[in-house]
């Protein structure tokens, strides 16, 4: 049985670069929006910081970054 890591990287670095460029962008954004809301003070829930962690779409996520400096609570982003 052949390493599937190794296949991944012979056959589709393409997709493994694109998923990881994905991921980065993801974490950069995630990580924005809590420095943001943490330098700001604002509070947030655990439920509030899952919502930010488990987004997938960047679209969504700027979104999110974008209204962390005019909140008033974490919840106010999910508005």
């Amino acid at each position: 049985m052949q390493d599937f890591d190794y296949l991944g990287k012979k056959y589709f670095p393409h997709w493994i670069e694109a998923g990881r460029a994905l991921g980065q962008a993801e974490a950069t954004l995630i990580a924005g929006i809590v420095r943001v809301l943490e330098m700001r003070g604002v509070e947030f829930s655990d439920d509030a910081a899952e919502r930010i962690n488990r987004c997938k779409s960047l679209d969504q996520l700027g979104a999110w970054l974008h209204k962390a400096p005019k909140v008033k609570s974490a919840d106010d982003l999910f508005d």
